[in-house]
């Protein structure tokens, strides 16, 4: 009963190198002790391995600056709006006629800032069980 050894199938892959590539190849593998094909096929092989997270770190940097811009735009919009709002909290401070009339507004604006700071503590709440999950 002879065993037989099987061979392994190898295929070549051959590409061509500018000058210069082919000068830092040689002294890298130079340095390292290898051959030029054991540094480039180490290269292939990382290439390879790492292109799909290549990919994905691009298309997050993408996304990323988007957001940014949109919170940019978003905060330019929350910043007119706080200007007019302003605005209109003025205006409609000086045409009350008496005392009585300022202490409803006051009373007024105390009361929608409340429900303005639960709306945003549920939010944040939300946003931090949404994050965390």
């Amino acid at each position: 009963m002879s065993e037989t050894k099987k061979r392994k199938f190898k295929p070549t892959v051959e590409t061509k190198l500018a000058q210069a590539d082919s000068n830092r190849v040689g002294e890298l593998a130079r340095k390292e002790g290898k051959t030029k094909s054991e540094v480039v096929r180490e290269a292939v092989l990382w290439y390879l391995d790492h292109k799909e997270e290549l990919e994905y770190k691009d298309r997050e940097e993408l996304i990323a600056k988007e957001i940014r811009g949109m919170t940019d735009r978003i905060c330019g919009m929350l910043a007119r709006q706080g200007a007019a709002l302003g605005t209109l909290y003025e205006l409609t401070w000086m045409s009350l006629p008496n005392e009585d009339a300022r202490e409803q507004f006051r009373s007024a604006m105390n009361t929608a800032k409340q429900k303005m700071r639960s709306r945003l503590e549920r939010d944040e709440r939300d946003m931090a069980h949404v994050l965390a999950t």
